[in-house]
């Protein structure tokens, strides 16, 4: 939550850490402004679009991002590095420049901490990376980013501070045991019945998965909604987590439509953890949570109360008029 509500607060803009080797910005008050951010070699770019490492305590890595300018005129841009984590949606994102890190972002030095890119030119900025005697076995994530700040002015005249970033990933494994742990969390459940009293109605599904593990997985889920009679019904449309970092969670909200309204369900959630590339012989456990909940056919009762309320008061007037008749 911390690290989220700091990009939040920090940000108006931002363009992520993509895994590409270049992303654009949009443009600022003197026209588009385009750069990129990608590992390079010593001797020139490479293949790489993440910087990945793996590692024992005490291990030091050297490397240089390449920060190039695809535009007309020369830019200043801010360099850093921070802690990286999994938004709520399932994004990578990185702490924002005035955040402070406590991981892979932390260990991370870099020679210069901001640079002047010439118009379509390149600067390569090299940077060490220590990993501490005391690190945890597993993965630690985080991105160099390259920011440009600027004043923009929005669609109603205000003028707007904004900050552009780009940047590239950072995966490091440090050596010891990998337990790789899935788990969902806040699970609830809210039947809304259709208008119709004799149709089914749908619900409405709402949980959190969250990386209780030390490395990095994604998550395949199924959501069904089941009668006590055995009777399911399957969302639709849910589609993989590719990755969540450790420790970290995705919001997932899922639309189960044709449960009848009788009168308690049982949701659950299925979820299957996705190994990242090179973890495949890795133990993989999946989990289910479950959760009852009430679905009322509450039209279908109003009629029901409806006819019997009509019913009794014509018999209840059938009997008035009869002692009525009888008394006369």
């Amino acid at each position: 939550m911390r690290r989220a509500v700091t990009a939040l607060l920090s940000i108006l803009v931002t363009l992520g850490l993509a895994g590409s080797p270049a992303a654009a910005a949009p443009g600022g008050e003197n026209g588009r402004v385009t750069f990129g951010v990608r590992p390079t070699g010593k001797s020139g770019p490479d293949d790489r679009s993440t910087f990945a490492y793996a590692a024992t305590p005490g291990g030091v890595f050297t490397d240089q991002v390449e920060i190039s300018n695809a535009g007309t005129r020369p830019i200043t841009l801010r360099v850093y590095a921070n802690d990286a984590f999994t938004t709520p949606t399932g994004g990578f994102d990185v702490l924002a420049g005035g955040g402070t890190s406590d991981d892979a972002g932390a260990w991370v030095t870099l020679s210069k901490n901001s640079v002047k890119v010439p118009a379509r030119g390149r600067t390569v900025v090299p940077f060490t990376l220590k990993v501490p005697q005391n690190a945890t076995p597993g993965d630690h994530s985080a991105g160099v980013v390259a920011s440009l700040a600027s004043v923009q002015t929005d669609a109603e005249g205000n003028r707007v501070a904004v900050d552009q970033r780009v940047g590239a990933r950072i995966y490091l494994r440090v050596s010891g045991t990998l337990e790789p742990g899935l788990t969902v969390e806040k699970l609830s459940a809210r039947y809304h019945p259709n208008s119709n009293p004799f149709r089914s109605g749908r619900t409405t599904l709402t949980y959190r998965v969250r990386n209780t593990g030390n490395v990095r997985v994604g998550a395949s889920q199924t959501v069904t909604v089941r009668t006590l009679w055995g009777g399911e019904r399957t969302a639709k449309g849910i589609t993989d987590v590719a990755e969540i970092l450790p420790g970290d969670a995705v919001d997932v909200t899922a639309e189960v439509a044709g449960a009848l309204p009788a009168i308690w369900l049982t949701g659950a959630v299925h979820a299957d953890p996705l190994a990242q590339a090179g973890d495949q012989k890795l133990q993989l456990v999946a989990v289910t949570r479950e959760r009852g909940f009430w679905a009322m056919p509450w039209t279908l009762l109003a009629a029901v109360l409806a006819i019997a309320l009509l019913v009794g008061a014509r018999f209840g007037f059938r009997r008035w008029r009869r002692r009525d008749r009888v008394a006369g």
